[in-house]
């Protein structure tokens, strides 16, 4: 697992402790990854904030007797409703927290797409078809079956 990078937010450091160890546990992580796995968890740590801001504006905004829906917009000079900038920087930084996900297979959709190291030793040797598994392939009793099986 590569070391917390120095600088980074404790939100961040919280979220690489959290998914850091369940991508090494699955062998999705690597020194090579970390300043992609970086910029997930700074982003992450951003999104909760962002969030958090607005929930804060929205609980002002409830205690001074208004909407709080108001939290996701502001008139501007010329007097037209637009969508507040946090507000705007909260779906930004939402639509690269998905990318970002997507890139280590930590959403539904793609976790279908990843396989580790782990997984392919598993079939490696596991060794003979299961009865009741019909996706397995029969083993050949001339296929190797190990390393040790491979001619030099």
């Amino acid at each position: 697992m590569p070391s917390v990078p120095k600088g980074m937010n404790p939100g961040a450091r919280k979220v690489w402790k959290r998914l850091g160890t369940e991508l090494l546990r699955y062998n999705l992580i690597s020194v090579v990854y970390s300043d992609m796995f970086e910029e997930l968890c700074e982003t992450i740590a951003d999104v909760k904030d962002l969030r958090h801001s607005l929930r804060a504006r929205q609980n002002l905004l409830r205690t001074q007797g208004r909407d709080p829906m108001e939290a996701y917009e502001q008139i501007s000079p010329n007097g037209h409703v637009q969508q507040h900038p946090r507000y705007q920087i909260l779906k930004s930084e939402r639509q690269m927290m998905v990318s970002l996900l997507a890139k280590f297979g930590l959403s539904p959709a793609e976790q279908a797409h990843v396989t580790t190291a782990i997984r392919a030793q598993l079939q490696l040797f596991e060794g003979e078809k299961k009865e009741n598994d019909p996706a397995a392939a029969p083993v050949k009793p001339t296929s190797p079956r190990g390393f040790s099986d491979f001619d030099d």
